[in-house]
């Protein structure tokens, strides 16, 4: 039987995408009889402790700044190596954490899989570790194309065995090149040099524990244990690597970060009223593109204009306080621009989504049973985020250099009035509700505690 209050320090840095569902999943744990402490920048302490939750505030890495400020003649560069290397590792910022974790003495750290310096500073610590994964699956499989290509397998010639082939072969020389790149320009001085010694003195061999070959950059860890944030059923069809367990969407409902203004709550509560007054006849679209992805005012001004010509649909946008409304002003009526939405409670009532294909926001419609018309915005993962809504008949690809306002009205008419995809939304929202039924999450942490 697993611990009634084990250990556990969950690590994640403050971007939302990893914020959010590694909190989530702390949540849960939390709930489920373990002591949590959540450590990230501090500007997520007061969505951590809305949630009950211990917190430890990480010590914002210094590292850019060193680089900006290590210049020099080449030569002087070189004889100063051991001096400068001290003062990369320093600018890591590591140390308070490190402290922490010794002084804890947790009985598991879950870390974000790109966070290396604290994976490296757990290790030295001597705890046992996990890492947890926010992106579709990150690692070369057979039929799988690396997670940033909107390419379905079997469709196209991207999508044959060859061209997935060529597509992982051009992703290995872009990133060996880029090491050469950034190893030249920092003089010995490179993240990938500096986590080398940190790991020497931790006792690890980090060319033996990582593997530069898949996708995420600089390496991935190739032996630690995975817990994947999201649905296995959302994925692409392969057989994830036997270290890796998915469970299930991390989908963090309460998110108190800002409230809303009076006028802005009162114009959202009016649209909502207005959709239920007409009692399914008047339909909701709602559209975000994300806290880090800018959408092309151009973009905005199409969606509306395809909005403005149906006069029983009606659209709120996001904008994520990225684009000034002025950019998109004026706007035809029924379309209403605020700064930033609660996106979890407008998705409650949306009847179809647009969105630039960040999985955080694709699982939030999954659960809301909304499907999806995603603009993707080729950062990160998104290219195969949307690839998957499409395979799952979950949602459509737009092409968002291409299509005005009557392709956009298109496929909106075809997210509303098709049957498919509403049948598809329900379907896979039942896979992902069956996870947190089964409590894969808490089960999946046992093993990692040592519990057979």
């Amino acid at each position: 039987m697993a611990p009634l209050s084990a250990r556990i320090l969950c690590v994640a840095s403050g971007l939302p995408s990893v914020l959010y569902p590694s909190l989530e999943l702390a949540r849960r744990l939390a709930a489920a009889g373990h002591r949590l402490t959540f450590a990230s920048l501090a500007g997520a302490r007061p969505l951590v402790e809305h949630h009950g939750l211990g917190f430890l505030a990480l010590e914002p890495s210094r590292y850019e700044a060193f680089l900006a400020a290590d210049a020099g003649p080449p030569l002087r560069r070189l004889l100063r190596l051991r001096e400068r290397r001290e003062r990369a590792r320093d600018a890591m910022a590591i140390g308070s954490f490190a402290r922490a974790v010794h002084d804890m003495a947790p009985d598991l750290v879950l870390v974000n899989g790109e966070m290396h310096e604290h994976v490296v500073a757990a290790a030295a610590a001597g705890v046992r570790i996990a890492l947890l994964n926010s992106f579709v699956s990150i690692w070369r499989q057979p039929g799988l194309p690396p997670p940033h290509a909107l390419v379905l397998p079997g469709v196209g010639w991207k999508g044959s065995r060859a061209g997935m082939r060529l597509l992982w072969l051009a992703l290995d020389l872009r990133k060996k090149a880029r090491a050469l790149v950034l190893r030249a320009r920092a003089a010995g001085c490179d993240r990938v040099s500096i986590l080398r010694l940190m790991a020497r003195d931790a006792g690890l061999d980090l060319r033996r524990e990582t593997d530069d070959t898949q996708w995420l950059i600089p390496f991935t860890w190739g032996r630690l244990p995975v817990l994947s944030l999201h649905a296995l059923e959302f994925e692409l069809p392969h057989h994830p690597p036997e270290r890796v367990r998915y469970v299930g969407p991390m989908v963090l409902e309460s998110r108190p970060e800002r409230p809303m203004g009076d006028e802005d709550r009162a114009r959202l509560e009016a649209v909502l009223e207005r959709r239920r007054r007409a009692g399914g006849k008047r339909k909701l679209v709602y559209a975000a593109f994300g806290s880090t992805f800018t959408a092309e005012p151009s973009l905005l001004r199409r969606l509306a204009g395809a909005v403005a010509r149906e006069p029983d649909w009606e659209l709120v946008v996001s904008l994520s306080d990225r684009v000034s409304p002025a950019e998109i002003s004026p706007l035809p009526e029924r379309v209403h621009a605020f700064p930033w939405l609660p996106q979890p409670e407008v998705l409650g009532h949306a009847d179809v989504a647009v969105t630039h294909g960040g999985i955080g926001t694709i699982d939030e419609c999954v659960t809301r049973g909304v499907p999806a018309l995603v603009y993707c915005g080729f950062e990160t993962d998104m290219g195969g985020t949307t690839a998957r809504v499409v395979h799952h008949g979950i949602g459509i690809a737009g092409d968002r250099r291409r299509d005005g306002p009557d392709a956009i009205r298109a496929h909106l008419r075809r997210l509303l009035e098709e049957p498919g995809f509403a049948a598809s939304v329900l379907r896979l929202r039942a896979s992902y509700a069956a996870y947190a039924e089964r409590r894969v999450a808490e089960r999946a942490v046992e093993p990692l505690l040592g519990v057979p």
